[in-house]
């Protein structure tokens, strides 16, 4: 009882709260218990579907961020290779071929 005397106001409150949904689960008549029981399983069942879906869909968006930093990070070096080659006096015909760049791509640069 000292313990809940020390404790702030709103959490007493939520102790007292819990202890009152006790107490009208335990007065319910067994069918009744099995239906709140049945309930309360289908309502954790839920949120851990829930919960799992939200991780699923995190590590989807990592993949997905990951393979785009990935293709941003090869068309930059395409680029660089090709200003380099283009620097050097390369064919824009051989720097297309070996960068997958457009000619019109490697004059702009």
């Amino acid at each position: 009882m000292e313990t809940l005397k020390r404790m702030p106001f709103k959490a007493r409150k939520a102790v007292f709260e819990k202890l009152e949904e006790i107490a009208d689960v335990a007065s319910l008549s067994k069918e009744e218990r099995e239906r709140y029981e049945n309930s309360v399983n289908v309502y954790r069942t839920n949120l851990c579907v829930m919960d799992a879906a939200k991780e699923e869909g995190r590590e989807e968006g990592r993949q997905e961020g990951l393979e785009e930093g990935l293709e941003k990070g090869r068309q930059e070096e395409r680029l660089a290779n090709a200003r380099s080659m283009k620097a050097e006096g390369a064919d824009y015909a051989f720097i297309s071929k070996i960068t997958g760049l457009s000619e019109d791509e490697i004059r702009n640069l």
